[in-house]
């Protein structure tokens, strides 16, 4: 993962917090740009890697160093950029929050969000987005607007196992009614969605950290790897191993853009 902080108090509570959190299983110890243009260069050399910013960062050695001076904002889109300062703004439209000219995807503001686990979950939870949007992008192409908003809602709460009645307080929805709208649309069951969202993660997460899915597994809150296995047999048919010589991620996203079509609901 990626940082830039100038506050050395701040860089060692993201360092205290990869250190002893789930996501230091995916990735390794967090490096620390000294100026925009640093992280810029980091970001595309390591796409998909999560970078918690301080929107305020000026390096000390060049006055016109900013977020925009060495890219726009499209070459920040493979880096997501989690805000961290001590006045950091809440989220806005889709989650995400603006400074600098930036979007931020999350937002953790000193003393009041970011517990130890909260910036665990936060690097989890942003790391590698584009298989994440790209699945949700097709989705937006060949499934109700209904199921395409439930399910984005359910893979931002994958990194965990979220009950069912948490998934449809964040669709808008009784627990009752969120199991009969999907019985409606010929989608699989609340239950169902939130294995395939956890599978796809993991799956995802596995191979953009080149990490065997059953480490990621537990850094996702699996309490063994045999629960993943069973939890893959049991949605898709066959043992991990089989997943992945299939395509692993990909062919996860193709099963859930099938099923979530309404074609194979069950």
């Amino acid at each position: 993962m990626l940082a830039l902080q100038a506050d050395a108090r701040l860089q060692e509570r993201i360092r205290l917090a990869l250190r002893l959190g789930y996501a230091s299983r995916i990735l390794a110890p967090p490096v620390f740009a000294s100026s925009w243009r640093e992280l810029a260069e980091l970001g595309a050399l390591h796409p998909g890697a999560p970078a918690l910013v301080d929107p305020g960062f000026q390096d000390r050695s060049d006055p016109n160093d900013s977020a925009c001076s060495w890219a726009s904002p499209r070459h920040w889109v493979e880096t997501p950029l989690i805000r961290y300062c001590a006045a950091a703004a809440g989220p806005g439209k889709h989650g995400l929050t603006r400074g600098e000219g930036l979007s931020f995807v999350a937002s953790l503001q000193v003393g009041q969000e970011d517990e130890l686990n909260a910036i665990d979950a936060a690097i989890l939870g942003y790391t590698d987005m584009r298989r994440a949007r790209n699945l949700l992008a097709r989705l937006e192409q060949t499934a109700d607007p209904y199921t395409r908003r439930a399910f984005g809602r359910i893979l931002e709460l994958a990194i965990g196992a979220p009950p069912v009645g948490e998934v449809a307080a964040r669709v808008g929805d009784s627990q009752r009614t969120f199991c009969r709208r999907c019985a409606a649309l010929r989608i699989p069951s609340p239950k169902a969605l939130v294995s395939l969202a956890r599978i796809f993660t993991v799956e995802r997460l596995s191979a953009w950290s080149g990490q065997p899915s059953g480490s990621v597994a537990l850094a996702l809150g699996f309490s063994d790897r045999a629960n993943y296995r069973r939890l893959v047999r049991r949605n898709l048919g066959a043992p991990p191993s089989a997943i992945r010589n299939l395509g692993g991620a990909d062919h996860v996203a193709e099963v859930i853009l099938a099923r979530l079509s309404g074609e194979q609901g069950r």
